[in-house]
C-alpha cells in the first residue's frame, strides 16, 4: 500500500531528524569558569564552575561588611563602635589628660547614644564626672560626630542636662575591631582648640 509506505516513511524521517538534534546537542562543550556574578574573573559562558573566582570585599569576620566570599580584601571593611572601651590617650590642647585618670573609659550603644565613666586621681572618695550623649558615624565611618547632653559629678544631682548640648564635636576616625581613634575637624566648644585620642576594646 503506497500510502502506507508513505506513512512509515515520514516517521522514519522523524525520527532521524529528532535523532539528529539529540545528537548534535549532546556535542555541545561544557565550559568551564567562574559562574559567580560578583566575582571580577566572571565568565558569563561558563556552565561548570571551576573554582577560579576572584570575590573582592571584606575579609575580617569581626566587621558589619564581612563577605564570607571574599577572597581577596576590599580594604574597606568597617567596623562599628558599639562595646566598652579603654582610654589610652586623650591629648587636649597639646595636653594628656588621661594621665590624670585612674579610670577613663566609655561604653557606646547600638542606638548611637554613649556613655563615659571617668574618675579623677585628685578627686577624693567616689567621686567621678561621668558624660553621657548620642554619636553618628558617616557611611564609610571615617568620621564620627559626638554630642555631649548629660553629666553627672556624683554629687547627689543625678544625671544633670544642661539644656542645650554641652558641647558637639566633629572627629576624623580610624576603627578596627579592636581599637578606634580619632582627631578633632570642629566643635562647638571654643576652648577646645586641638583634640586627639584612642581607645582600645574591652567588650
Amino acid at each position: 500500500d503506497p500510502l502506507w509506505s508513505r506513512g512509515l516513511g515520514d516517521v522514519y524521517k522523524r525520527q532521524v531528524l529528532i535523532f539528529s538534534v539529540l545528537l548534535l546537542g549532546s556535542c555541545d562543550k561544557e565550559v568551564e569558569g567562574c559562574t559567580d556574578i560578583n566575582a571580577t574573573n566572571y565568565n558569563s559562558e561558563a556552565t561548570i564552575d571551576d573554582g577560579s573566582c576572584i570575590v573582592i570585599g571584606c575579609t575580617d569576620p569581626n566587621a558589619i561588611n564581612y563577605n564570607p566570599d571574599a577572597v581577596e580584601d576590599s580594604g574597606n571593611c568597617l567596623f562599628t563602635l558599639v562595646g566598652s572601651w579603654e582610654g589610652v590617650s586623650w591629648i587636649q590642647n597639646g595636653n594628656n589628660i588621661i594621665q590624670n585618670f585612674d579610670e577613663f573609659s566609655v561604653h557606646c550603644y547600638s542606638d548611637c547614644t554613649w556613655i563615659s565613666y571617668t574618675h579623677p586621681l585628685n578627686w577624693n572618695g567616689n567621686n567621678y564626672a561621668n558624660y553621657r550623649g548620642t554619636y553618628l558615624l558617616n557611611s564609610n565611618h571615617t568620621k564620627c560626630s559626638f554630642t555631649t547632653t548629660h553629666f553627672n559629678f556624683n554629687d547627689s544631682n543625678g544625671w544633670v542636662d544642661n539644656g542645650p548640648p554641652i558641647r558637639t564635636a566633629l572627629y576624623n576616625m580610624v576603627i578596627t575591631h579592636s581599637s578606634y581613634s580619632g582627631s578633632l575637624i570642629s566643635s562647638t566648644d571654643t576652648t577646645l582648640n586641638s583634640l586627639d585620642f584612642s581607645y582600645y576594646r574591652v567588650e
